[in-house]
């Protein structure tokens, strides 16, 4: 939103409307019961999103209503108002929601318009109206890994496990985003149509009871409760109630009478990790240590365990050592790195940071938010960087183990990286800055290329990608995205719907600023509902009948598991050789995943009719061996990729197993003897499947081993063949 829109907009005249909207906003709930005004709102907001289904899968609403439920309880306990007996009714409901779409659009434009930095602006934005940032699938899985290590602390201080924990928090989960509370409110004999009785909304209000709902002990509950009215000093002016953090960002439930409510589960489940470690520290403060040091394992641990999922064959190194030069002196000194991993030629630099992104807004505290940025992203890759620069530098680098205070133990050395990457994980949740950090101050120039990503967000890459060399693709891809001035995303995920849609998505947009006389930006558009879709199926298919239909197929249809879109027998191609878990395979595939959609077009009509071309020549019992020369002209190279031959043969070729056989095979087909080709032999059954394949690298080495004699005598045979050689040729 361009500043110059609101040109004649002074902040002084909307703070005012603020302060304007908030007092009537805040003498409507006074005079009505907070628990049913609570319990109003939570039916509105679930009959609207009933209403549209896909606009809530796709997080398509206005920010008033997804923010509604949270700044009304959050203004009850921070009030110090006269709760009322009564209850709003429809006029007085729609009424209070036209004050909040008011307040909201005025916020929106106070922040826009704020003397603050871009990254500063679009982060007090996003905080002010987004709310659930991590898929209701991933929660059984995310909370269990991260409460898990702390279950001995919740039993000593609250009496209760982490699997009580993670079971309640689910249950209450299931309870406030399923169709359970359509139920509910059928049962109760009520009409949403018409005026419900406060008989009614008093009924309804225990289905958001926490005791009820999770069993867990009430003392525990307590803990994570507001009363009304407790907070009372928390805002100063009523510019901080929409700029400052909520107070139930600390405290999610709401205590009325002696009973504890939830109705916002998308700040239960945003913040819950932090608050319970807050309880903690609260009821005990002689475990903050404990705490500390059970994050620092947990933070350091987890991305692996992630990364291991997506890269299964790659071998990973955590806590390690190195030697590099520090300081204004250059004196070389052992330097810490939280890990790496390796993969054929690919080393992925991992720096974890358990800490919390600054739990205050931007605005609030602008500097003490910057901190915190330079705590989990800047102060991480400048960690990542100079490991790279030593890498670079010495053409390898060797790591180490540390056994004691002076002694370490070498682990390895590595060299032959020929792509780089730092990774910047965390524990919190910055989804929606962390695509905009990477380019700014936060992160230092450098030829290294970097991902800041949360654990939040890892997790959805083992969901979506079963392919080690589709996902090594997607980095290398993704590398080049941020270094495109005109790749602005809104969303980490939205990089990894762009990959899907283009592969080459930074070549893609450049494609499109060509063919315009002049650009100053592109706006791009959200590229990540088809995760959205596939994610919402997911939990819903887990709460579904597993025999009946999904509730959401049958609303919107059916969401198959996002990928890029290739051609069968390409695909086909790429799965066998990542199957193999060959490092020659694979890396066969990514190379083969970095051809232009022309190329990989002609490369699949070639697989496709040579197939069939080779199994009618079977039949006839006569000899065909077709074959295809990729990147060997050498007047127009793809500089990333070497020369590659493709090979169809029938599966029961004895070149598969006979080693002697296949070498002289390829040594006689390949179309230099002075620069390395990879081989890559694929074996077909009768029924044009691909069943088997085999990487071989063919290069000068191997020709200068030969005997002179027999060296001859291959150059007789490789002169025949490249007479009757019909090389597929890409125009």
């Amino acid at each position: 939103m361009s500043d110059n829109v609101f040109s004649f907009t002074s902040t002084t005249e909307l703070e005012k409307n603020i302060e304007n909207s908030l007092t009537k906003i805040r003498n409507k709930i006074s005079t009505a019961n907070p628990l049913i005004t609570m319990v109003q709102l939570h039916v509105l907001k679930f009959l609207n999103h009933f209403g549209d289904i896909e606009a809530s899968v796709h997080g398509d609403i206005r920010p008033f209503e997804n923010k509604m439920i949270d700044i009304t309880q959050s203004l009850i306990v921070s009030s110090d108002i006269n709760a009322g007996t009564g209850y709003l009714d429809k006029n007085e409901i729609n009424e209070y929601m036209e004050e909040l779409n008011s307040l909201y659009t005025t916020a929106t434009i106070y922040v826009n318009i704020a003397p603050k930095d871009d990254l500063i602006k679009y982060s007090q934005g996003m905080q002010m109206n987004v709310s659930g940032t991590m898929y209701s699938y991933f929660e059984k899985a995310h909370f269990t890994d991260m409460l898990s290590p702390y279950t001995d602390l919740f039993n000593e201080i609250f009496g209760i496990t982490s699997v009580d924990l993670v079971d309640g928090l689910l249950t209450i989960s299931r309870r406030l985003r399923t169709m359970g509370f359509m139920e509910a409110l059928l049962d109760s004999g009520a009409s949403p149509e018409d005026e419900m009785s406060e008989e009614v909304f008093l009924n309804l209000a225990e289905y958001f009871n926490v005791e009820c709902i999770t069993g867990w002990p009430v003392e525990f509950i307590k803990e994570l409760s507001l009363q009304q009215g407790e907070c009372n000093d928390f805002y100063e002016d009523d510019i901080q109630v929409m700029i400052k953090e909520a107070p139930i960002k600390y405290k999610p439930f709401i205590g009325i009478g002696d009973k504890y409510y939830c109705f916002s589960v998308d700040n239960l489940i945003d913040n819950f990790y932090r608050t319970v470690l807050r309880a903690m520290r609260r009821k005990k403060e002689s475990v903050s240590n404990k705490i500390n040091d059970i994050q620092k394992d947990l933070s350091e641990e987890l991305p692996f365990k992630l990364f291991k999922t997506i890269l299964p064959t790659a071998n990973m190194y955590q806590n390690i050592f190195y030697k590099a030069p520090v300081g204004a002196n250059g004196k070389y000194e052992w330097c810490e790195c939280d890990g790496i991993i390796l993969f054929d030629d690919v080393m992925i630099i991992i720096e974890v940071k358990g800490g919390a992104l600054s739990p205050v807004s931007p605005f609030s505290d602008e500097e003490a938010y910057k901190k915190s940025l330079n705590d989990l992203a800047k102060n991480p890759y400048e960690q990542s960087v100079r490991l790279y620069e030593e890498y670079m530098r010495a053409g390898k680098i060797e790591i180490y183990q540390k056994e004691s205070k002076k002694r370490y133990k070498l682990i390895t050395a590595i060299e032959k990286s020929e792509f780089i990457q730092a990774c910047c994980v965390t524990l919190d949740d910055f989804n929606e800055i962390a695509s905009q950090i990477e380019e700014t101050e936060f992160i230092q120039n450098s030829d290294l290329p970097v991902w800041c990503i949360s654990i939040n967000d890892l997790r959805v890459y083992p969901e979506l990608f079963n392919s080690s060399s589709l996902f090594l693709n997607y980095l290398y891809q993704r590398s080049h995205a941020i270094r495109n001035p005109y790749i602005k995303l809104n969303d980490e995920l939205d990089h990894l719907g762009m990959y899907f849609a283009y592969n080459d998505y930074s070549t893609r947009i450049r494609e499109i600023v060509n063919e315009e006389d002049y650009i100053g930006e592109i706006y791009i558009a959200s590229h990540r509902d088809e995760i959205d879709d596939y994610m919402a199926r997911k939990i819903n298919s887990d709460l579904e009948d597993e025999e009946g239909e999904s509730f959401l197929d049958l609303l919107i249809g059916p969401a198959p598991k996002p990928k890029q879109e290739m051609e069968f027998m390409l695909e086909q191609l790429i799965n066998l050789l990542d199957g193999t878990r060959d490092y020659l395979c694979t890396r066969a595939a990514r190379y083969l995943l970095l051809l232009d959609s022309n190329t990989r077009g002609n490369l699949s009509d070639f697989l496709s009719s040579r197939s069939r071309k080779l199994l009618e020549f079977r039949r006839r019992k006569a000899i065909l061996t077709p074959y295809m020369a990729l990147n060997y002209k050498r007047e127009d190279r793809i500089r990333e990729l070497p020369i590659i031959s493709i090979f169809l043969l029938h599966a029961s070729n004895k070149v598969f197993k006979d080693v002697v056989k296949r070498k002289r095979f390829l040594m006689e087909r390949v179309v230099y003897e002075d620069e390395p080709t990879y081989c890559v032999l694929v074996g077909i059954n009768n029924n044009k499947e691909f069943k088997k394949v085999i990487t071989n690298i063919i290069g000068p080495e191997q020709f200068q081993a030969l005997p002179e004699s027999a060296y001859k005598q291959l150059r007789t045979t490789r002169e025949k063949v490249s007479k009757s050689r019909n090389i597929k040729e890409f125009e």
